[in-house]
């Protein structure tokens, strides 16, 4: 985690809030995304930046799912994590790269063509997001956190490894779960959501913490049962 510290702090004011006003100027319009849909603007954002793109066709094929690979791609190419070009599968400079900055557990070497489920971004964006000093500080509390101190109804699901990466993303305001009360930690992810989350996060990691309110009340959470 030291080494990818060392290439990724300085980049988040490049990354973050600032690519609102590219977006703008150079918004990228797709067949199949029209002015109401609710992810246009972040799909507008995310292209600006040029860790993801359309299809040739000039769709964004919104509800499509997103692969392992495919996520990898993105993430790496948003932090500029330095990685080898083509290779055969073509993702393979990409994972390699996740793999040496620590994105990825060595013993995860495959399925990368496969969806990616919910919990495993979350685990990653929620990694990243925890190397900036700020965060790191609830990141580190958040262990200490039990399946019912996180307000989801499928709770009971979540595992007590992943509930530090839950609760960082949830109190972030990088994912807020679903209309039903639920995380859907298994489920997986479409491009559309996946752009958002990206989004988000970026954001969150040019944002003070302390504006973000649920944060703070999961801490408290910790705190009191802790005295």
């Amino acid at each position: 985690m030291n080494k990818i510290s060392g290439l990724i702090l300085g980049l988040a004011v490049s990354l973050g809030v600032s690519g609102h006003v590219e977006a703008a100027a150079n918004a990228q319009v797709f067949k199949d995304v029209s002015n109401r849909h609710w992810a246009k603007s972040r799909i507008e954002q995310a292209v600006s930046k040029g860790y993801v793109g359309g299809y040739p066709d000039g769709t964004f094929h919104t509800k499509q799912a997103v692969t392992r690979a495919e996520f990898m791609k993105m993430v790496v190419d948003a932090l500029k994590l330095p990685h080898s070009q083509g290779g055969s599968p073509w993702y393979q400079g990409y994972v390699s790269a996740a793999l040496e900055f620590g994105l990825l557990d060595e013993s995860d070497s495959t399925g990368y063509e496969k969806p990616i489920k919910r919990i495993e971004m979350l685990s990653i964006l929620s990694q990243v997001l925890a190397l900036e000093e700020p965060y790191h500080e609830y990141f580190d509390i958040f262990r200490s956190l039990k399946k019912q101190d996180l307000p989801f109804e499928d709770s009971e699901l979540f595992q007590k490894r992943d509930l530090p990466y839950i609760a960082l993303a949830y109190g972030a305001g990088i994912a807020g779960g679903f209309p039903d009360g639920t995380m859907g930690v298994n489920k997986t992810v479409t491009r559309a959501e996946t752009v958002v989350m990206m989004e988000k996060w970026l954001e969150a990691r040019v944002i003070d913490p302390l504006l973000r309110p649920r944060l703070e009340e999961l801490k408290k959470v910790v705190m009191q049962r802790n005295t």
